[in-house]
């Protein structure tokens, strides 16, 4: 199965989000400048919001509902044009080099600014779904506003088109986050650490997006007795069945994975695999069709069966979490995933109290997925 030299995206696309004055602009100098170093040629797509307001359609104008409804539309539109034409354009001129577009911020950043209803009419009218958007993008960071922990910084000097108080910042940036919920590579840096610190953390999180070796990210796995679903903050539901393939090196592992919401599907191809003898793990993955998602489970290997959960993604304490609740065999399994801030912060993971947390399995390689996937065997005594 000629899967390996099919598995980087030609273009990929990263969005760095987050509250104002989190830092983006100072972060996209310095991936800039360190992608470049390992040879990819990098594109950076400028602020929308930030171009539009530069050039004299100033919301502080706006004071009727209906004129940020349809600015915010704009921005949308400006948007998706700016994002089809750099990947097309670099694409096409490029087609030999490795590509990585830096987005300062994305189609989903949008929702913050508008009431749910009005947002989902704007993908209504352009014939999207939530989960259409997030998957255009290969990753997705956001970096947390100064205003959360290191308010002493929140300043409006270095960009003349930020209106926002701090206190204004602080709940754009909970709607920013909670409107990424749901992607697969999500990645929130907040201020636990210095600035510089905060930077080197965002690099780790995009070298992991690209496949870079790397620290890796550091996180913990958790069996889960009970949860209060009713207590749950804004969160987002994601159906995912996995399957693991055929491979004849035991070093990779190569699986597909179907993930849905609302009526829509997406399908990924992915491998992991070792840099050198004792390298860390590198992982390569691409969106595919349907139909060949398909065929591809046909190649199952029969040592495995699809392992299918739900997973509920949502934020407790500016720490991203995803609750995985297993059907078919492993029916009433369920596991808590908690990506720290890292070792650089120093932080403990904060466990959400609506969950009780029966113990932790970071290191059990018996609640690894492959590990979950493999067919129960009858051992005779």
């Amino acid at each position: 199965m000629p899967v390996s030299s099919r598995l980087l995206q030609p273009v990929s696309m990263i969005v760095l989000t987050g509250g104002p004055c989190s830092g983006k602009s100072s972060s996209l100098a310095y991936l800039t400048e360190k992608l470049s170093d390992l040879g990819f040629m990098v594109f950076v797509v400028p602020e929308t919001a930030t171009l539009i307001t530069g050039n004299g359609i100033d919301r502080r104008k706006m004071d009727k509902p209906g004129q940020i409804v349809v600015f915010e539309e704009a921005i949308f539109d400006m948007q998706v044009s700016f994002e089809d034409t750099y990947k097309q354009a670099v694409s096409r001129i490029f087609p030999e080099r490795r590509k990585v577009i830096l987005l300062d911020r994305g189609i989903m950043d949008i929702r913050a600014f508008l009431t749910d209803d009005v947002f989902n009419g704007i993908l209504k009218k352009k014939g999207l779904t939530r989960a259409a958007v997030r998957h255009r993008y290969d990753g997705v960071i956001h970096l947390v506003t100064a205003a959360d922990g290191a308010a002493e910084y929140y300043t409006g000097e270095n960009n003349s088109a930020r209106l926002e108080t701090p206190e204004e910042a602080l709940r754009i940036d909970v709607r920013t986050k909670e409107s990424w919920l749901g992607h697969p590579r999500f990645k929130i840096i907040d201020n636990s650490t210095d600035f510089e610190g905060k930077i080197k953390r965002t690099y780790s999180a995009i070298a992991r997006f690209l496949g870079i070796p790397d620290v890796p990210p550091a996180g913990e796995k958790y069996l889960v007795s009970h949860v209060d679903l009713a207590a749950l903050p804004a969160h987002q539901r994601i159906d995912m069945e996995q399957v693991y393939l055929r491979s004849k090196d035991k070093r990779e592992v190569t699986r597909i994975r179907r993930r849905g919401q609302d009526g829509a599907y997406f399908h990924f191809l992915a491998r992991t695999r070792h840099a050198g003898t004792r390298g860390l793990p590198i992982e390569e993955e691409e969106l595919i069709p349907e139909q060949e998602y398909l065929s591809l489970a046909r190649l199952m290997d029969p040592k495995t069966e699809v392992l299918a959960r739900e997973r509920i993604c949502f934020l407790w304490n500016n720490q991203y979490f995803e609750l995985d609740r297993y059907k078919g065999r492993h029916e009433g399994l369920a596991m808590l995933l908690a990506e720290s801030p890292g070792p650089e912060s120093g932080a403990p993971v904060s466990i959400p109290p609506f969950v009780t947390i029966g113990k932790r399995v970071t290191d059990d390689v018996r609640y690894a997925d492959r590990a979950l996937a493999r067919r129960k065997t009858n051992k005779s005594a």
